[in-house]
């Protein structure tokens, strides 16, 4: 009984706070670099954890376009040890997924990889503004051949941006296929 009451007990205390499924637990030299200072690093604007604003996220898979609710999704987004770097952990409902995107200061180009799910691989490269806007083009895994998407990422505030993704035919002309939300920086990240 008393096993059983100890049990009860540590899953009302787990459901009453608010646990994450990841913690970080990528560690490397920084070579005496600080562990604070991104004024180097064009995406340091994203640096942070963020989640859906609301919780809404809206799409269209080929039917009709619906918002809907993603209780849960959670991003963190760190600066590995180069100020040309971002990599960014999506866990929440599955598909949960990464991102990196490399900046070349030489040609000012961002190249991105990411994965999500089992089979969902994306490669490509885009640019990042003067204010930290990232705009992508990427092709994917599963999707069907020859088209591509254009991602923005376009800041609304410094706590807030929005992301955009639309897919586009080999011609590009827009299929109607597209997905976006706005994100928020959770309070505890604040930079």
């Amino acid at each position: 009984m008393r096993i059983l009451k100890t049990a009860l007990s540590l899953v009302l205390l787990l459901n009453l706070t608010d646990v994450k499924a990841q913690t970080e637990a990528i560690f490397y030299e920084l070579n005496g670099r600080s562990t604070t200072d991104f004024s180097g690093n064009p995406f340091r604007k994203f640096i942070g954890e963020w989640g859906l604003k609301n919780d809404h996220w809206t799409h269209n898979w080929g039917g009709e376009t619906e918002t809907i609710k993603i209780p849960g999704h959670h991003t963190i987004s760190r600066q590995l040890n180069t100020n040309n770097s971002l990599l960014s952990i999506i866990d929440g409902p599955e598909p949960n997924g990464h991102i990196f995107w490399s900046y070349n200061p030489n040609t000012g180009e961002v190249g991105h990889l990411s994965s999500f799910g089992s089979i969902r691989a994306g490669t490509g490269t885009g640019t990042v503004s003067e204010e930290g806007d990232v705009q992508l083009k990427l092709t994917f895994e599963g999707e069907p051949e020859g088209t591509y998407r254009i991602y923005n990422y376009k800041w609304i505030g410094e706590n807030e941006y929005h992301m955009r993704s639309v897919q586009y035919y080999e011609n590009d002309e827009p299929t109607g296929l597209f997905y976006e939300g706005n994100f928020v920086r959770l309070e505890q990240s604040q930079q």
